[in-house]
């Protein structure tokens, strides 16, 4: 949480001085530097006091030196300055989602306790994406959940179908009509 209010402070000058094609390509940027993140010999390397903070930006710039991209390399060297590198991941988070906004592009998951095959997937995110106006994409994610969920954390959507919930309301409607 504290990465994600640090990073927004970076992100919000970014979409005032950048146009879409320069962000979307820093997104994708900041998204692979990110996933060196997943290392642990890479963060052993980035939190090391015995690595200087010349070489650890040099290493980052490093890897997105094929880019040629002006702002990603001034970018990089403000976190260095800042010492602020380990926020490269939460930055590269915020920074895709706050395109998808703008974009009106959302992530979201499914959660069922049985396997939903993705053509159902599709429809429901295609629905749903109806119905709030944006393009929804969802993942399924196994659980044990009995009935099906579906979250789309940034637009604050959560819909769900319980089995229990469903035969009680079910029994209590039959009960009444009786």
């Amino acid at each position: 949480m504290q990465y994600e209010l640090i990073a927004k402070r970076y992100i919000k000058p970014l979409f005032e001085l950048c146009d879409q094609v320069t962000l979307d390509n820093l997104s994708e940027l900041l998204n692979s530097v990110a996933t060196a993140f997943e290392s642990d010999k890479f963060i052993t390397i980035m939190r090391s006091s015995d690595v200087s903070t010349e070489t650890k930006t040099a290493l980052v710039l490093d890897m997105v030196a094929p880019a040629n991209s002006k702002v990603a390399n001034n970018l990089i060297k403000l976190l260095a300055e800042n010492g602020r590198l380990d926020l490269i991941p939460a930055l590269a988070e915020g920074l895709a989602r706050e395109i998808g906004r703008v974009k009106r592009l959302y992530k979201g998951r499914v959660y069922c306790d049985s396997a939903i095959d993705k053509n159902s997937i599709d429809m429901i995110a295609r629905d749903l994406g109806n119905k709030v106006g944006a393009t929804i994409s969802l993942e399924f994610v196994p659980s044990t959940f009995d009935g099906v969920r579906v979250e789309v954390d940034d637009l604050n959507i959560e819909i769900n179908f319980s089995k229990t919930r469903l035969n009680a309301q079910l029994v209590e409607h039959i009960l009444k009509a009786i």
